[in-house]
């Protein structure tokens, strides 16, 4: 009487080790990546939200002003342009966000990825235009290449 051991061999479990490392080696990169192009879009978002209002402090106070002039609440609570966490080197979602400019006529915002490659792939501007710039070697000027709409 032969008698039937139940279980694995030692190669079907490293056939199976094999398969899992396969899958995993296709699916972490493009994980990865999608990550970063999730940053990337917030960013983006968030460029915009900060030009809506600056547009809107520019109509009530007749000047762009920086994150502390945009967060201000000193006409009563609520009254500031954008949510009170806002502030000059806030790091949201991938990107760092700076403001070095904002006058009576224009202002510029950047958005630079906390880590080149690994949080995002591109540098974002947006200055009083609307216009949304980008450029995968650093902060883009006001001719950088124009995001898509």
């Amino acid at each position: 009487m032969s008698q039937k051991h139940q279980g694995f061999t030692l190669l079907e479990m490293m056939i199976v080790v094999a398969i899992i490392g396969v899958i995993a080696a296709i699916a972490i990169p493009n994980l990865l990546r999608s990550k970063a192009q999730a940053n990337e879009s917030s960013a983006v978002s968030d460029l915009r939200t900060i030009c809506a209002a600056q547009i809107t402090c520019s109509t009530a106070r007749l000047t762009f002003g920086n994150f502390a002039v945009l967060v201000d609440e000193s006409d009563g609570a609520g009254t500031s342009f954008l949510d009170t966490t806002w502030f000059e080197g806030r790091t949201k979602a991938g990107y760092i966000f700076t403001m070095p400019d904002a006058d009576t006529d224009s202002f510029i915002c950047y958005a630079d990825p906390v880590s080149l490659g690994t949080t995002g792939s591109k540098y974002f501007r947006i200055d009083h235009t609307g216009v949304v710039r980008y450029d995968t070697g650093g902060q883009p000027g006001p001719d950088g290449s124009a995001l898509n709409e």
